[in-house]
């Protein structure tokens, strides 16, 4: 089971970094070939949802690294019990906001089915199943974390790095 984790991860960065890419490449294509008086139309609509994917599948890689900004300086003043307790809660309040971000993109996916996506004449609902997907992806992240903070007493915020 761990390995299929790890490769669903792999495949999920694969599939960021890819998108990153092919966004940044549709939209030099897109400015070469406007320049010189034959702009591709379909290139930015294309680069509009490469982008999308990349900032959720992104999103989640950093949840995974926890590289997340975070400002802590109030929370590091309490007791380590009231921040554990903080943290706990920070992370269900994270968790429940994902799942609502799944269960309302999910609706507008579906109203985005008929709708074309620009000159493409692709349903917009490729670039709107970026939310639920996505979301879904970052709460799975976030109830790992979870669960790892729950389990450990000895994670609190010390002179460490953050344990979020």
């Amino acid at each position: 089971m761990r390995s299929v984790v790890a490769g669903l991860r792999r495949a999920e960065d694969l599939a960021a970094r890819a998108c990153l890419a092919g966004c940044a490449a549709l939209v030099l294509v897109a400015a070469v070939s406007r320049a010189l008086g034959s702009p591709i139309l379909w290139a930015i609509d294309i680069a509009m949802l490469l982008f999308i994917w990349c900032a959720f599948l992104g999103a989640d890689a950093a949840l995974r690294a926890r590289q997340h900004i975070i400002i802590d300086i109030v929370v590091r003043t309490f007791p380590q019990r009231v921040q554990r307790a903080l943290l706990i809660a920070h992370w269900t309040v994270i968790v429940a906001f994902l799942l609502a971000l799944v269960a309302l993109g999910t609706q507008l996916t579906l109203l985005n089915a008929e709708r074309p996506m620009g000159d493409t004449g692709i349903s917009y609902s490729f670039v709107t199943a970026a939310v639920p997907i996505g979301s879904l992806l970052m709460a799975f992240t976030a109830m790992r974390q979870l669960l790892g903070f729950w389990r450990d007493p000895k994670l609190a915020f010390g002179a460490a790095e953050s344990p979020l």
